[in-house]
């Protein structure tokens, strides 16, 4: 006969269970209700239909491969500019796709900071049909992590919404806790230089024992120098990753 205990637990870890699926549902539900009453619309033109319309995206300006390979820089020609060309290699490559504007820019602060989660789909969509996606290899997936105190206050991250996307496309597992983020560093737009945005993310990461061995790609919504993705890179090939590469939607010009 179970004992007390047991007649206990196991009822509220169904309750749980069931009541965590529920939630799952009726969310869903209440997002689909949504946009059955209130259509989609542009967030960069409000026109309706799209969440990006085709005319705003066709404007939003694509970095192609005239960039430093390591930070995404455009350069006249594809290479490594000044400051990648001294530092030690430890992220191989960066794919941005978009320079940080309008349209895109409009996206990705819908995601972060409106709660818009059903763009994530979209911007992951844009980043697997970039000709040069088709050119990354990588074991596992694995998103740029956010402090726990944003965490909370923003109830997802981001880059792991978008990092679904690339992950299924590529036909391979995402990690969203093999790397951590140990330091609430501040959002690196306050940070000037190159330095500065360096040293404010600088040991603000650790990556766990299952990055040994593998290529990782990294995803991020937006990049300014790769300051943030260098120093993810850092910890991960000190936790024996055998290549660290990235993939970002958009990165400051």
């Amino acid at each position: 006969m179970p004992d007390v205990k047991t007649q206990i637990v196991l009822p509220l870890s169904r309750f749980y269970a069931s009541s965590a699926a529920l939630r799952r549902r009726t969310a869903g539900a209440a997002r689909l209700l949504v946009d059955l009453v209130y259509p989609a619309r542009c967030v960069h033109c409000g026109r309706p239909g799209q969440l990006l319309c085709d005319r705003c995206l066709s404007e939003a300006p694509r970095l192609g491969r005239s960039v430093c390979r390591r930070c995404a820089q455009p350069l006249a020609i594809p290479s490594l500019c000044g400051s990648c060309a001294f530092d030690p290699v430890v992220l191989s490559t960066t794919l941005a796709v978009f320079q940080f504007g309008g349209a895109i820019r409009a996206a990705i602060h819908a995601l972060k900071y409106s709660d818009l989660r059903s763009i994530a789909p979209v911007l992951g969509a844009l980043l697997t049909t970039d000709p040069r996606f088709a050119e990354l290899e990588a074991d596992i997936v694995v998103p740029v992590p956010l402090h726990r105190k944003r965490l909370r206050t923003r109830g997802y991250n981001q880059s792991e919404l978008i990092g679904r996307v690339v992950a299924r496309r590529l036909g391979i597992d995402m990690s969203p806790g093999m790397l951590r983020r140990l330091v609430d560093t501040p959002p690196q737009a306050r940070a000037r230089s190159r330095t500065e945005r360096a040293a404010g993310v600088r040991d603000a990461f650790r990556a766990g024992e299952g990055a040994s061995g593998r290529r990782i790609l990294l995803v991020d919504d937006v990049t300014t120098t790769g300051s943030t993705l260098r120093e993810c890179a850092r910890s991960l090939l000190k936790a024996g990753a055998t290549r660290v590469d990235a993939i970002v939607v958009a990165r400051e010009v």
